[in-house]
């Protein structure tokens, strides 16, 4: 998309001073200061002007330490005022009873997914402000909340009288291509933070996206080739389920998915209705680009399953083994088990068959040669977790000697078509 087109930006001017809520462009006059890191949250895990480690410096590694209360952006007054009165509040209420112990309601579960979506956001945007990168945003935080797959495990230990927060996960290129994942400590609190296309969609018995493949006319868009679905809610949730610790979870799905009869028999039945946590409305066009969220999915009583009662209260466990290692560990095994694989690996063309490209393959080797040296870093080395990488690895030198053949073949016939010889006369 060309920069001069995008809301609130100019030819040249990626728009990072922006509202980072819509992206309208906020002169300094009317410009108001958003925390991504909420100033009650700053104060909740102790002193908020105290100075903290924002990230590491992406060229140098240097730790980037300032002021907790400096970490703000810009935003657009309404925006502020919008967020500040209704999610920063309903989360802050949120939040304050789980540090207590306290059980929450289903209702608040869903303000504390679509705050964690903003906070998690939020992040990625902010460190790009900071960077200044030169690239302009696609989205904004209100463009994100909500139409994704998204899951939350927290783990809560009422006897902890920590204070402070901090994060982990964001330092990895499936963060900063998707904003997929991270880790959040909130001083007795920690929670596990997951949204992507189609994440926990097999699990919850909703259709879900097996392969994701690159259009090759535009291979920033993607289309999905679905996996059989039983509709059956599953219980075992593999890397996301952490033993002790509470799962909150919501599938989603954009209604223009549903473009035929088949697509639209797929999404729109007997099994997925009832799950439907609000029956979308279909009066014009535009509907169509709404996104459709399945209730509460919450392994709280036990078992996992779908909570239809908005008023039923969830009660959050502690974790066996509660640690920030035992969060981060589940954190990057998840990433390499169910959001790398559905980043695309081929490309296919107008006449549906499939292509491997270089690129492709760079970007997803990229991605999994740093998840093994994170595996690494963190003690859990397995040497199966080279296999994969090993595998995309043989791909790209394939389709690179291909490369390679093609280019070597197209000059050799320009060079018998005119041979130097001819071209010195």
């Amino acid at each position: 998309m060309n920069p001069a087109g995008r809301r609130g930006t100019t030819a040249g001017d990626p728009g990072w001073s922006n509202c980072v809520f819509c992206g309208t462009a906020v002169g300094k006059s009317a410009r108001s200061r958003e925390h991504i890191i909420p100033m009650w949250l700053l104060r909740a895990t102790g002193d908020p002007h105290r100075k903290i480690k924002i990230e590491s410096d992406p060229v140098t590694g240097a730790d980037v330490v300032r002021p907790a209360s400096t970490f703000h952006f810009p935003a657009c007054e309404p925006c502020n005022q919008k967020y500040g009165k209704t999610l920063e509040k309903r989360a802050k209420k949120a939040v304050e009873s789980l540090m207590a112990g306290k059980s929450i309601e289903v209702s608040e579960c869903y303000w504390l997914l679509d705050w964690l979506d903003k906070v998690r956001v939020g992040l990625w945007l902010g460190y790009n402000m900071l960077h200044k990168e030169e690239f302009a945003p696609k989205f904004r935080i209100d463009q994100r909340i909500g139409i994704k797959d998204r899951i939350a495990v927290i783990s809560v230990d009422p006897n902890d009288e920590t204070k402070g927060f901090g994060f982990g996960g964001l330092d990895n290129q499936i963060f900063r291509t998707s904003q997929a994942g991270m880790f959040f400590r909130i001083n007795n609190i920690r929670i596990l933070s997951l949204s992507f296309d189609g994440l926990i969609s097999r699990f919850a018995g909703m259709p879900f996206p097996e392969e994701m493949l690159a259009l090759s006319d535009d291979p920033d868009r993607h289309v999905a080739v679905m996996g059989r679905t039983d509709y059956r809610i599953k219980q075992n949730w593999r890397e996301f389920q952490i033993p002790g610790a509470t799962v909150i979870a919501q599938s989603s799905f954009w209604f223009r998915n549903c473009a035929d009869h088949r697509s639209f028999d797929l999404w729109i039945n007997k099994n997925t209705i009832p799950r439907f946590k609000k029956i979308p409305k279909l009066r014009k066009a535009a509907d169509l680009d709404q996104f459709v969220q399945s209730l509460l999915i919450s392994n709280a009583t036990g078992s996992f399953k779908y909570h239809q009662n908005s008023r039923q209260r969830v009660r959050f466990g502690l974790a066996h083994e509660n640690s920030d290692l035992t969060f981060v560990r589940a954190l990057y095994l998840a990433f390499l088990q169910y959001v790398l694989p559905l980043n695309p690996q081929e490309q296919i063309r107008p006449d549906g068959t499939r292509q491997s490209t270089i690129l492709l393959a760079m970007l997803w080797l990229e991605k999994s040669v740093q998840l093994a040296l994170r595996f690494r870093q963190i003690g859990i080395w397995d040497e199966r977790t080279f296999g994969p990488v090993v595998e995309e690895l043989q791909k790209v030198y394939r389709a690179w000697e291909e490369l390679r053949a093609n280019t070597l073949g197209d000059w050799a016939r320009d060079a018998s078509a005119n041979p130097v010889g001819a071209a010195l006369e």
